[in-house]
């Protein structure tokens, strides 16, 4: 295993998922990428005429992407305390095509992302990334949940 991609994306099962790969890592001495997606909004609609919906602007103000760097950086750091090689990547767009495009992209022989362990109706409404990677990626796909528990 020479290759991991680990999507991070800077929310409480972040550094689960970053010791996991290391973990997976260490006795291959595996590069590791670390991949952030950022997904831009969209606007938000109200569905009636109450007070709670809001005007669409035709041009929607472009939405910068967050500065991840002192984030990528303690990652980095940590990975590298431990004797490993890891680079980062920051891509705009839909995450699971992007992790996937990076994936078939750097060779990767693994793909490591978490799983936030949303509801059903979440499920239903926003799909899951996780899910999305899992069905279409053409390497193994570590998923790693938020929590210990099964439920």
């Amino acid at each position: 295993m020479k290759t991991i991609l680990v999507s991070v994306d800077f929310s409480d099962v972040t550094l689960k998922v970053v010791k996991a790969a290391v973990h997976l890592a260490k006795p291959f001495q595996s590069r590791i990428i670390l991949v952030h997606v950022f997904e831009p909004g969209s606007p938000l609609i109200g569905i009636s005429g109450a007070p709670d919906t809001v005007a669409v602007p035709q041009t929607p103000p472009p939405i910068a992407p967050p500065d991840n760097m002192v984030s990528f950086s303690h990652l980095q750091e940590m990975i590298s305390s431990i004797g490993l090689v890891s680079t980062t990547v920051e891509l705009e767009g839909i995450p699971a095509e992007l992790i996937l495009s990076q994936a078939e992209d750097s060779r990767v022989d693994l793909i490591v992302l978490g799983s936030h362990s949303r509801g059903p109706l979440s499920h239903l409404f926003l799909g899951s990334v996780a899910d999305g990677v899992l069905q279409r990626a053409r390497c193994p796909v570590l998923i790693v949940p938020l929590s210990d528990t099964g439920g």
